[in-house]
This record gives structure tokens, sequence and C-alpha cells, in this order.
């Protein structure tokens, strides 16, 4: 009696595990495909209408996503650097 439930035990332990390797091999899949899916969203145009100081007509912008990501990036990594040159100047003052 135990021998069967041994082998039965380690049966669905087998299955089990190739079971698992098959589920991944799903899951990479699509995760490969929701990378093609994002870098030709990346390369999307997209419009905006900007309000430019000094006067009242709107500005249309045209960008790609990807284009956009760099600059809000660019964008972010400037006001760090003048937040920590601040901090700084606040340091050598005090």
């Amino acid at each position: 009696m135990r021998k069967k439930l041994l082998i039965i035990f380690t049966f669905l332990l087998v299955s089990g595990c190739a079971s698992i390797s098959e589920s991944e091999k799903n899951i990479d899949l699509a995760n490969n495909k929701k990378q093609a899916i994002v870098e030709e969203d990346k390369n999307k145009v997209v419009c905006r209408n900007v309000k430019v100081s000094g006067t009242r007509l709107p500005r249309r912008v045209c960008r790609t996503i990807a284009e956009e990501e760099a600059l809000a990036e660019k964008s972010q990594r400037i006001l760090r650097e003048e937040q920590r040159r601040a901090t700084q100047q606040i340091d050598n003052e005090g």
C-alpha cells in the first residue's frame, strides 16, 4: 500500500514539475508578445496642444511616445540635479 502511494505521489510530483515548465513557456511567449506591442506603441505619434506663454494660441506639438518618455526622463534628471545643487548650497552656507 505504501509503495503504491509513493509511486502515485512521485508521479504527481513529476507531472506537476513538467506542467510548470509548460506554463513558463506560455508566460514567456505572452511577455514577448507584450514587448512587441510596447515597441510598436513607442513609435506611435501623439499630438498635443501646448499652451505657450506670451500668446493665447496653443501650439500643436507632435512626438513619438519614445521621444515623450526621453523628454520626461531628461526633465526629471535636470530637476534632481538642481535640487541637489540647492541642497549643497544650503549646506555650504549653513
